[in-house]
């Protein structure tokens, strides 16, 4: 901008004096002249002043190239700051802990002092008594001695006392090792009271005299037609009863000899005779007080291996303890009570069934001293369901020879009436009482919904041996079976209202 303002002030000068004209100068032109002498001079002091604002501005501008360092400068000299305050602060709180200890140390230098002070009067009192002491050196040299007598005499009976100590030590370890002997010798003794209690035992029943219609259980002679069995509670649990055998409500027909137990849900359940569990259901989590709803009930059923299996119902959702085919003892947790299926609260159905789905008589130990074993309503008792026969493995129920007798069958072979193995031949024999000697078999297809029919002959004294199979491309899980006398087209003399359920694995 400097050289463009000088350049237009060299224009306008040198177009001023293009304008004088040669002669003598007029008044005006002197004028103009000296005008143009005052502009130049202007002029020349305008450019001074642009070269000084030139060098102010060069001079502002390096300041300005400065100011990012300086500013950094100031960052580092106010963190420099702060660091030196914050060291000053902690430097003030060691100079008040120091203040603080040293107070304390002059105060515990004061109290040394002091100390030391009674040491030196003790010590001035002793060098008097030591003066004392020497002055009577003699009277103290006799007692001397006769304390050394004395010790020397302790140190004897410390050396007998000693001595007998290790011979007492000697005594008492026989002693030890001779108990030791006899709790072995107690140990052993106690095994051959119990092997000799079991014989008792084995004595005792051996001496039983039951009938054929009764049984030997726990040293008692039991009617076959009446299954004793414990509560299916944990020992000491306080067991009532609610409904008991031909209860109106729901225990008649298939289920006349069922007891219910009212129990909070999650209650453990245990095994009230031992078996194999041949069922488990605990996926239903739902019920309702009707019959609607009996499909929905958690069980698991045992069979006890006589034909005779233990139903526990209503159990809660996942609540069986025990799996398919595990050997059950008596008293094992099997289960945790609920309030699933047909229920009008939480509680334990139980029951024993027979071969074909009935419900059987059945009588309690624990009320056997108060109602002979009958489990009736308002029963309230202590159950003393003990663990028993753990380690035992159990069988699967076997068809009995007489199952099959109401139509005119006589078994002579152990066929399987509970659980049975698909695609397995089992040796089906035995006798035939119908006129036309024909032997039917009947397997029901549950998936299709109807009965197959098999027919055999049998010989002149009606006696039969046939292969029975279970066929996997017919069955799946289960099956009803029947086995019965025939006529020429394969038909029963007597048909049948219930028939033998197996499960097929």
């Amino acid at each position: 901008m400097r050289s463009a303002g000088l350049l237009a002030l060299l224009v306008l000068t040198a177009g001023l004096a293009g304008c004088a004209g040669n002669g003598d100068s007029s008044p005006v032109e002197g004028e103009r002249d000296a005008k143009i002498v005052e502009l130049e001079q202007r002029l020349n002091e305008s450019a001074e002043t642009i070269d000084g604002l030139h060098s102010q501005l060069a001079e502002l501008q390096a300041q300005a190239d400065e100011v990012p360092g300086l500013e950094s400068r100031v960052a580092e000299l106010t963190a420099d700051v702060l660091w030196l305050e914050s060291n000053i602060t902690h430097l003030n709180a060691e100079i008040i802990v120091l203040e603080r200890l040293y107070s304390e140390a002059q105060n515990e230098s004061q109290t040394l002092a002091e100390q030391l002070s009674d040491v030196q009067s003790q010590v001035l009192a002793l060098e008097v008594e030591i003066a004392t002491l020497e002055a009577d050196s003699e009277a103290s040299q006799e007692r001397i001695e006769e304390l050394q007598a004395q010790s020397d005499a302790l140190n004897s009976t410390i050396d007998n006392l000693l001595s007998q100590i290790e011979a007492y030590d000697v005594i008492i370890s026989n002693l030890e090792a001779t108990r030791d002997q006899l709790r072995d010798r107690v140990a052993d003794l106690e095994e051959d009271i119990e092997e000799l209690e079991a014989e008792v035992e084995s004595l005792e029943a051996a001496q039983l005299e039951c009938d054929s219609s009764t049984y030997e259980d726990n040293g008692v002679c039991r009617s076959r037609g009446i299954i004793w069995v414990s509560m299916p509670f944990e020992d000491g649990h306080q067991v009532n009863i609610t409904q008991s055998h031909h209860g109106y409500y729901s225990h008649n027909d298939a289920m006349l000899y069922a007891v219910d137990f009212p129990t909070p849900e999650n209650t453990t359940i245990t095994a009230a005779l031992p078996g194999i569990v041949i069922q488990v259901i605990e996926h239903n989590t739902g019920g309702c007080p009707s019959s609607e709803c009996a499909n929905q009930s958690n069980l698991i059923i045992i069979d006890h291996g006589d034909s005779t299996y233990g139903m526990y119902a209503h159990l809660t959702h996942n609540g069986a303890l025990v799996d398919v085919g595990d050997s059950i003892h008596q008293g094992q947790e099997i289960a945790l009570s609920g309030n699933t299926g047909w229920s009008t609260g939480p509680h334990l159905h139980f029951e024993v069934k027979d071969i074909y789905g009935q419900s059987i008589p059945i009588r309690f130990h624990e009320l056997a001293n108060i109602s002979n074993g009958v489990a009736y309503w308002g029963a309230s008792v202590a159950s003393a369901n003990t663990p028993s026969g753990q380690g035992l493995n159990h069988t699967h129920s076997m068809c009995d020879a007489e199952l099959f007798l109401a139509f005119g069958i006589l078994l002579d072979s152990n066929i399987p009436c509970s659980v049975a193995q698909l695609d397995t031949t089992y040796t089906l024999q035995g006798w035939t009482y119908g006129p036309a000697g024909n032997v039917g078999v009947a397997q029901y297809d549950i998936d299709a919904g109807y009965w197959l029919y098999s027919c055999y002959s049998s010989n002149a004294n009606g006696w039969f041996n046939i292969n029975l199979e279970f066929d996997s491309a017919t069955h799946d899980d289960a099956v009803y079976f029947m086995v019965y006398s025939a006529d020429s087209d394969c038909i029963s003399y007597q048909a049948w209202d219930q028939s033998i359920g197996l499960w097929l694995e």
